[in-house]
């Protein structure tokens, strides 16, 4: 049996430096304990927008609209390594943060909910750029070598209630600058500040690129839409982490002064005059959100006239009103829990007839979630051998506009009376009509100009609008 050395009675201890301190004892002793700080000054919770420049123990708190992080390494071990710019929204104004970091590495995204403690605010100039012109007021704060300044992530304690109202928006009025995709890459990108509510629609794959220092950096680009067009946003370096928590078709973001470049559809990115807002607490971001899981469904090809529609008596009576397609556009935006009944005149752009009765498809519906395309009155389901009706295919309407707007093809829900007072014959009598009278039939309607009696009611802030007569 090989003798054993005393050592073995002991346990290993750890390495200890000249000073008889452990590295783990040495580092617990240099970074301070972040969710531990206990404040020793009385601090005044306020507003960003009520904020001035000066001296002053605060407690601010908002959501993270953009942040850019700045490495700048130092070989002193006390000295800080890097910077955070943050810019910082709430209901009522903006505030660029510098958060200066040695040891400890903040995980910050976008739309955090953070609380800060400051000492100072100070207001940035022409001369010293330490902030964006779009957040001039800003505090700069280094928590891991100031005892007075702390900075915490609310990981745990957001319900996701706080500070989602961009400052000055409300529902009952425009939110200055803001535009649609289509608007922007058509010229609006020239304005100031200009701003776009859009949806998230793809998340691409994190790529590495090589700077020009011979650093790499990552990026991930993400596909966004509006109800007027598509472009692609791409984030870099640390906001990709951002990403993560987006979720395709229902997360809307309001971005404001975006960096662009024009191709095909626009490209944007971030600058440090940029801001965005996820979720915002907006009519049009609900609206958004909704369009955007309808889109994930498949529509119905023809829908069938609502029965809730309820128009009896209107006619006839003594006050009927008279509307635009803006109109109908405000009202929808401003009372979506309300219906809306009334008229329209309108222009009639376009009428396709011959060419879907020519393809067979003048008529149609939907039955097990197969769309049925036929010249007849019924057709038979091939899925379960039922006959089933056929109306009038909407799309051989064009779109229609007014002065103030446009509805696309397919886009209204005609009644069988309306159908037949707009076309002057049934739907037996249409399918019955020779070619040379049909194309004499759309010659004649095209750019025709008539008055429709609609009813629109909303479900999730969007709808169509139901056509119960047409007039001349």
């Amino acid at each position: 049996m090989p003798a054993s050395s005393i050592q073995s009675y002991f346990t290993s201890s750890p390495s200890k430096n000249n000073d008889g301190f452990t590295a783990e004892e040495v580092q617990s002793a240099l970074l301070p304990a972040r969710n531990t700080w206990t404040p020793t000054l009385i601090y005044e919770e306020g507003d960003l927008g009520s904020l001035e420049p000066g001296p002053r123990h605060l407690m601010l708190m908002g959501r993270i609209v953009n942040f850019y992080d700045s490495a700048k390494p130092s070989k002193s071990h006390r000295a800080a390594q890097g910077c955070l710019r943050i810019m910082l929204a709430d209901d009522t104004g903006v505030l660029t943060v510098r958060l200066w970091y040695a040891n400890i590495q903040y995980k910050v995204r976008q739309g955090q909910l953070v609380t800060l403690w400051t000492v100072h605010i100070s207001n940035s100039s022409d001369h010293n750029s330490l902030a964006p012109s779009a957040a001039s007021l800003f505090t700069s704060i280094f928590p891991e070598g100031e005892r007075n300044c702390h900075f915490m992530v609310h990981e745990n304690s957001d319900d996701g209630t706080q500070f989602r109202r961009p400052f000055n928006c409300r529902d009952s009025k425009a939110l200055p600058g803001l535009m649609t995709l289509k608007s922007f890459t058509n010229g609006g990108y020239d304005i100031e500040e200009p701003k776009l509510l859009v949806c998230v629609k793809s998340i691409g794959a994190r790529k590495r690129y090589l700077n020009r220092n011979g650093t790499t950096s990552e990026l991930i680009s993400l596909g966004i839409f509006d109800d007027t067009a598509d472009a692609s946003l791409t984030l870099y370096g640390a906001v990709c982490d951002s990403a993560t928590s987006f979720l395709p078709s229902k997360t809307v973001l309001l971005i404001s002064s975006p960096g662009w470049r024009i191709d095909k559809i626009a490209r944007l990115s971030l600058n440090g005059n940029s801001r965005v807002d996820i979720d915002p607490d907006l009519g049009d971001a609900r609206r958004l959100r909704a369009l955007a899981l309808r889109l994930t469904k498949k529509e119905h090809v023809n829908p069938p006239f609502p029965d809730a529609v309820d128009v009896s008596g209107f006619e006839t009576a003594a006050v009927r009103a008279l509307y635009t397609l803006a109109d109908v556009d405000d009202f929808a935006r401003s009372n979506p829990t309300e219906k809306c009944i009334g008229y329209l005149s309108v222009v009639m752009t376009e009428f396709n007839i011959v060419t879907p009765f020519k393809r067979n498809m003048l008529m149609s519906n939907e039955c097990c979630g197969i769309p049925i395309f036929a010249n007849s009155i019924s057709a038979m389901c091939k899925q379960c051998d039922k006959a089933i009706p056929l109306r009038i295919n909407p799309r051989i309407l064009g779109p229609i506009i007014d002065e103030t707007g446009q509805i696309s093809s397919g886009k209204l829900i005609f009644s069988n009376d309306a159908w037949e007072q707009l076309l002057g014959r049934t739907a037996e009598q249409l399918l019955a009509t020779e070619v040379d009278k049909l194309r004499y039939l759309e010659q004649r309607l095209l750019f025709l100009r008539v008055t429709m009696g609609f009813a629109l009611s909303l479900e999730d802030g969007i709808g169509r609008l139901a056509v119960w007569c047409v007039k001349n």
